[in-house]
């Protein structure tokens, strides 16, 4: 089948694909691209990153497939139409009673789910701390199987702003379900706000 339909790739992250990309680009991250094989087929694909590397690595992914892409140059992108959107990440580190770790993903998992619906929302993730990495702390003698305890838990939530993200804690059906979470942990919520760079 012929190549025929055009598809520009993004293989950035999802954040910074969002707050600015090509006018009319998909964002499929490099490390992702396997996934997509059968979406991809009979396409003709260009791939971009903002300085080259990750689209080369892109396109290295695609031709492994059977398929193929062209890069093109930060240059060229320099100069395509832009669309962008304000992204903040508000980032919550938490320690969890032990006993306690499932009641406390419940209510989060309620959380992000009511979170969904509201203005300024972009999306979320809870993250459990599973270990040490002895390489990455320069602690040799002690390997990543290491039990944390009690458990820790980061939940990030993606907001157009930092205002989109105060006015949701305001919210009587999000007040009430953050306001369940202290009962199940061994300090309060600690959350900063951080600008997405990468």
């Amino acid at each position: 089948m012929a190549e025929h339909t055009e598809l520009i790739i993004d293989v950035r992250t999802r954040e910074e694909f969002v707050k600015e990309h090509v006018k009319g680009a998909i964002n499929i991250p490099h490390y992702d691209v396997a996934y997509y094989a059968d979406i991809l087929k009979g396409k003709k694909l260009k791939v971009y990153c903002n300085t080259g590397g990750r689209a080369a690595l892109g396109r290295d992914k695609i031709k492994a497939m059977g398929l193929n892409a062209e890069v093109i140059s930060p240059d060229d992108v320099e100069h395509m139409e832009k669309e962008c959107r304000d992204m903040i990440c508000a980032a919550n580190f938490v320690s969890v009673r032990p006993g306690d770790e499932g009641r406390f993903l419940e209510g989060m998992m309620d959380i992000c789910r009511a979170t969904e619906s509201m203005d300024g929302y972009l999306g979320s993730k809870v993250l459990e701390v599973s270990g040490v990495s002895a390489a990455g702390s320069l602690l040799p003698e002690i390997g990543s199987d290491l039990e944390i305890f009690p458990k820790k838990y980061i939940i990030l939530t993606y907001w157009e702003s930092k205002k989109a993200h105060e006015d949701s804690h305001a919210l009587p059906e999000f007040f009430e379900r953050y306001n369940s979470v202290p009962k199940y942990l061994t300090q309060m919520p600690y959350e900063e706000f951080y600008e997405i760079l990468k």
